[in-house]
């Protein structure tokens, strides 16, 4: 067990606002005790003391790892878990006082949460009277200078045997054998750790079976040039770590040979009915090598032929969008079996971050399919290249969305050995250059070897907009770093246009059940001819031009975006205005109205010209809202904090609400053009896209977003009008126009 270090910390509070007049008694801040280990699996409390007094009941908490909010973690205590490893921790608590102060603090940071990574320990050699087994010892906490070691046979410790190493002595004959290490490890844990037992100690003399790796491949029907590639053995037995060596040995579909070493070569009989027969790459057959080693152990190398695609008419490619909030897009290939060696090449390109703020992914996990295993996590956003694990930018290489760009990955494991500490070179090319130096993983684990090839797209908690799009093509998967032995290769030709590639919705998918809005288009398809809007006239002398959206619920806290613009008064003098509403849908619900002239900005509810904000007609802007209630409380009397940013400033120091009924959170987006009481002409308009609504302020959680590309051009937004419109049925002159 850890060694233990309690901890107390506590910061004052800021009193951010107080009532009453000058006979008030002046406010004493409270502050906010934290206690625990920080140690994973521990929990940390807070406690909050104010002199003034206050409900406990009312206080609001906020946990942060290394300053970022934890969203799940608002309780008055906190489990720490081997998530938070290497973080420190604080809470912030916010309340209001007896006194009537509404107050906020927050803790000291605790030091760097430690989480113990359990030892293990493997045992090698032969179990044979005679032979000597060595244990192996690898912690993710770091080992010390002396490991203490014992040995047991069957259970039964063998006095006196402490060593790394136990030669096996005749008692040991038909006993199975462990090692146990006990130490601290460098994080101060505390290990015992036992490994699995061994076979059955055999007599002296008695033969270890071999084993091999490297017993797969893959080949295309029309491949005239040998295919080759090299099998691994390995035997605990002296000098028994070779292969009996063969020569143009003939098997089903072709001749094989194959070195005491291990290199072998394979030539396809590419006239064999059979294999000439293969149509395309969704049919195969197998071939079978069968080697022996220098004891006689016997396996077999399965050579895979593959049918060639036929040349496709259209230049199809796989296209990976976010369409769900709770993952990412995806399209992901599992190898037959993991991989000390190989290569990857694809053609990729991705939309820029104006239709989707999304990042792209190309990864190489190991068996364990997370970033503990990440052999590479290539990140591509919209202008730049970064790997994490290590984290790490690419100087002077370019993302060019919308151009397909080419890629290539090598990985090689030290001798094939991809057993824990054994860190593989990883090398990276882009567009026929290399773009970085060679470079090996940082993460916790990525031993085992490359499993899986992963292309993601997206958030794990967001939706993209459907024009926001990563697209693959020319998809090739090898054995070697050179290139020779292929695995898997896909162009994407052979499908038919929309084909979904989740095995899960199609059987005949090669990719893994785990891939998720991937489908096959047209390459290019996808993209709309232009920027569609939607456009909101008035032309009615009875109401104004309106888009309105009901939000599912009213919400104490949230975030708005918008891009948005105008027509200059020479095409018709009018106001635009972006509001925010309870609902009651009025003035005096309102929680934010804010006014956009044609060369300025101005508020309602209060009345106040925004200075240094300059309104551009005709040239998109954009602009963000949150607004949030004190504690979430929407109750009569409770006002909300508003800010407001336009093209990416604040514009006006945050405010509330003077209207007279500003209760109950919002439930009611307007954009509204024109006037109750006048008709503009048709050529003054009011342009909105790329609304999105969040249900925080940090716009982490959609609650609805729209860029408009989905609908045909000229459709009708208002529902009475269009059953399909998602906008409220106030909706009026509102209809969908493309970007000329």
């Amino acid at each position: 067990m850890k060694i233990k270090s309690v901890f107390t910390f506590s910061i004052l509070s800021l009193a951010l606002y107080g009532c009453g007049g000058s006979d008030a008694p002046e406010n004493q801040p409270g502050s906010v005790t934290l206690s625990g280990e920080a140690i994973a699996g521990e929990t940390l409390t807070a406690t909050v003391d104010d002199p003034d007094g206050f409900d406990p009941s009312g206080v609001s908490y906020q946990w942060l790892a290394n300053g970022i909010p934890l969203s799940d973690q608002t309780g008055s205590s906190f489990t720490l878990t081997p998530e938070q490893r290497g973080a420190t921790i604080r809470v912030s608590v916010t309340y209001v006082d007896d006194g009537g102060t509404r107050e906020g603090a927050t803790s000291n940071e605790t030091p760097e949460v430690l989480a113990n990574e359990a030892g293990t320990i493997v045992v090698s050699g032969a179990s044979t009277v005679g032979a000597v087994l060595t244990a192996e010892v690898t912690d993710g906490n770091g080992l010390p200078e002396t490991v203490n070691y014992s040995w047991s046979a069957s259970g039964v410790v063998i006095e006196g045997e402490t060593s790394q190493t136990l030669e096996l002595g005749q008692a040991t004959e038909g006993e199975t054998i462990t090692a146990t290490a006990t130490y601290t490890d460098l994080e101060g844990f505390e290990e015992s750790i036992t490994s699995e037992p061994t076979d059955p100690v055999a007599p002296e003399g008695t033969n270890t079976p071999a084993e091999f790796s490297g017993l797969s491949a893959t080949v295309q029907n029309n491949v005239t040039e040998p295919l080759t590639g090299e099998i691994s053995v390995t035997d605990v037995d002296e000098n028994e770590s070779s292969i009996v060596a063969q020569t143009d040995t003939t098997i089903t579909y072709g001749t094989f040979s194959i070195s005491e070493s291990g290199e072998w070569s394979y030539n396809l009989n590419t006239d064999d009915p059979v294999v000439a027969g293969l149509a395309n790459a969704s049919e195969s057959v197998e071939d079978n090598a069968v080697i022996e080693s220098a004891d006689g152990t016997v396996a077999t190398l399965v050579i895979t032929i593959i049918g060639v695609n036929p040349a496709s008419g259209n230049n199809q490619a796989a296209v990976i969008r976010d369409l769900t909030d709770d993952d990412t897009g995806e399209l992901r290939f599992t190898l037959p079996e993991a991989q000390a060696a190989g290569r990857i090449e694809v053609s990729f390109t991705r939309t820029d971050d104006d239709l989707g703020n999304g990042d792209a992914f190309i990864s190489l996990f190991n068996s364990e399919n997370n970033n503990a295993g990440s052999i590479i996590d290539l990140r591509i956003r919209d202008d730049q290249f970064a790997t994490r694990y290590p984290e790490r930018s690419f100087e002077g290489v370019e993302v060019t969305p919308g151009t397909l760009q080419d890629i290539v990955i090598t990985w090689a494991y030290p001798v094939g050995n991809t057993a824990a500490g054994q860190l593989p070179v990883v090398t990276v090319e882009i567009d026929g250059e290399m773009a970085v130096d060679p470079f090996t993983p940082d993460g916790s684990n990525p031993e085992g070897g490359v499993a899986t090839v992963s292309f993601r797209f997206g958030n794990n908690s967001l939706v993209l907009p459907e024009a926001a799009q990563y697209t693959i093509n020319e998809f090739a998967l090898y054995s070697d770093v050179d290139g020779d032995t292929l695995v898997f290769e896909d162009d994407y030709s052979t499908y038919s246009e929309g084909f979904n590639l989740d095995s899960e919705v199609n059987s005949t998918s090669p990719y893994a059940p785990n891939t998720e809005d991937a489908v096959v288009e047209e390459y290019g398809a996808g993209s709309a001819d232009g920027n569609q809007f939607a456009r909101v006239i008035d032309t009615d002398d009875s109401d104004t031009g309106e888009l309105r959206f009901s939000l599912p619920e009213a919400q104490a806290e949230g975030r708005f975006d918008l891009r948005f613009t105008r027509t200059d008064d020479d095409a018709g003098s009018t106001d635009a205005f972006i509001s925010l509403f309870n609902s009651g849908n009025n003035n005096a619900g309102s929680i934010m109205d804010l006014r956009v002239r044609d060369d300025s900005f101005g508020l309602r509810y209060p009345d106040v010209d925004i200075e240094g904000a300059v309104v551009t007609p005709g040239e998109f802007q954009t602009l963000s809202v949150t607004w949030s209630y004190p504690d979430g409380n929407t109750a009569a009397g409770q006002l909300p904090t508003i800010t407001l940013e336009i093209d990416g400033e604040p514009v006006i120091e945050p405010f509330e609400p003077t209207g007279s009924n500003p209760e109950g959170g919002v439930t009611t987006i307007s954009l509204r053009f024109g006037s109750n009481s006048t008709a503009l002409t048709q050529d003054a308009m009011f342009w909105l896209d790329d609304l999105i609504i969040y249900a925080d302020t940090a716009g982490t959680n959609v609650v609805f977003q729209d860029d408009f590309q989905s609908y045909a051009e000229g459709e009708d937004l208002d529902p009475d009008n269009n059953v399909n419109s998602v906008y409220a049925s106030n909706t009026s002159e509102a209809v969908v126009a493309a970007e000329q």
